[in-house]
């Protein structure tokens, strides 16, 4: 019994540093950058981070009897599921189902990386006890933060460390949703570590001129405060999507999408992939074919030399995009039921839940807005799965 309770703690232990290091990692770039795109060395690194997970949780399976993995609602593993067989489908419905398995030369986050999120989501609820992971995300989440936020002011250094995502819209997605957790960590603390914090976060994305992230870190700072009013909980998801909604109305009014010199704005490829989903509704392009279905449409103008777009800049239409409006529904649906199972948990009340919904608000917004990394996707895809257990833990 002792030998197997000491396996147990060793073993638990090592995981401990695997997620950290894992976390932390994300923000690091590996290999030759100019043979190795800053994407793909960090899905490399995500792939293996998660395996290295997967190993400890067989571990655990093996070493402790009766091991049990945590049930999960009918509900969200039906929608999981149907949205991985709808992913698989449309994969290979679509224009290049090699290139939806392995993602494009430039990012790699084709289906194989965005199935191993789904699954780091799911390891990190099986994995650590609430009361491990409370300390561990945040702790980890604040190391990475501090690291991105010392690069972004001091580019030197974050050259010399390999810091970084080589794009600084994508940097602040990242600095913008690890901000609540970071914010949770200080709770206990002086209220001034708060709102260091958010200043600091304020500051680095306005020095970076990501406005998206600038717009979503403001926008959080509602959020936050309408959490804390029982009676106004419900404004959160509303103003979410106003805001969603009104900065799409702008921004299709302020830039001129018939002029040709405007070849890589937002409204233009709203517009066009806009069209590339009339074209396969059902199912469409295959997941991480945005290019082909961007070079498919024609219009407003003719253009010579367009520029290369591989992601749609928004994720629900990214989704509508590559898995047709059938993906898109089922992934909506798998968002909602998690909100509205922790709008109706008792536990929405603590701040550990308030953090992990804000966070996962945050990013549905800023995903919204810009391009997102794999960190920032595997930041969210945790929340989500410690978000399945608020209703019962």
């Amino acid at each position: 019994m002792r030998l197997q309770m000491k396996k147990t703690l060793i073993l638990r232990q090592i995981l401990w540093v695997i997620f950290g290091l894992g976390l932390i990692g994300l923000v690091f770039s590996f290999g030759d950058l100019s043979r190795v795109g800053y994407e793909v060395s960090k899905t490399f690194w995500l792939k293996w981070w998660v395996r290295l997970l997967v190993l400890g949780l067989w571990g655990y399976i093996f070493i402790i009897p009766n091991f049990n993995l945590k049930p999960i609602k009918k509900k969200i593993s039906l929608s999981l599921g149907l949205l991985i067989a709808v992913t698989l489908i449309s994969a290979a419905a679509g224009v290049n189902w090699q290139q939806s398995l392995w993602g494009n030369y430039y990012r790699g986050d084709g289906l194989m990386t965005w199935w191993h999120l789904i699954i780091l989501g799911l390891a990190g609820r099986w994995l650590f006890p609430q009361k491990e992971i409370k300390k561990l995300l945040p702790v980890s989440l604040f190391m990475s933060w501090s690291l991105l936020v010392i690069g972004s002011w001091w580019p030197e250094i974050g050259h010399l460390w390999q810091l970084g995502f080589g794009n600084p819209n994508i940097a602040a997605g990242f600095i913008v949703v690890c901000t609540p957790l970071i914010i949770f960590l200080a709770r206990e603390r002086f209220l001034i570590l708060k709102i260091a914090v958010f200043i600091i976060s304020m500051m680095t994305v306005v020095y970076l001129q990501a406005w998206g992230a600038v717009a979503s870190l403001g926008l959080g700072l509602v959020m936050f405060w309408l959490l804390k009013q029982p009676r106004l909980r419900h404004w959160v998801v509303i103003l979410l999507l106003l805001s969603w909604v009104g900065g799409i109305v702008c921004l299709m009014n302020i830039v001129p999408v018939g002029n040709s010199q405007f070849t890589e704005s937002r409204v233009r490829i709203y517009h066009k992939l806009s069209r590339a989903v009339i074209r396969r509704p059902v199912f469409g392009w295959g997941f991480a074919n945005v290019d082909m279905a961007f070079e498919s449409i024609d219009w407003p103008v003719a253009v010579t030399q367009d520029v290369y777009i591989d992601k749609a800049h928004a994720w629900f239409l990214e989704m509508a995009v590559t898995t047709g409006l059938l993906g898109l529904g089922i992934y909506l649906f798998l968002l909602g039921n998690i909100y509205t199972q922790t709008m109706a948990s008792a536990k929405i009340n603590h701040p550990w839940t308030q953090a992990l919904l804000l966070t996962f608000l945050i990013y549905i917004f800023h995903s919204q807005t810009n391009v997102t990394s794999v960190a920032e996707d595997a930041v969210f895809w945790i929340c989500l799965g410690l978000l399945i257990d608020i209703r019962n833990s």
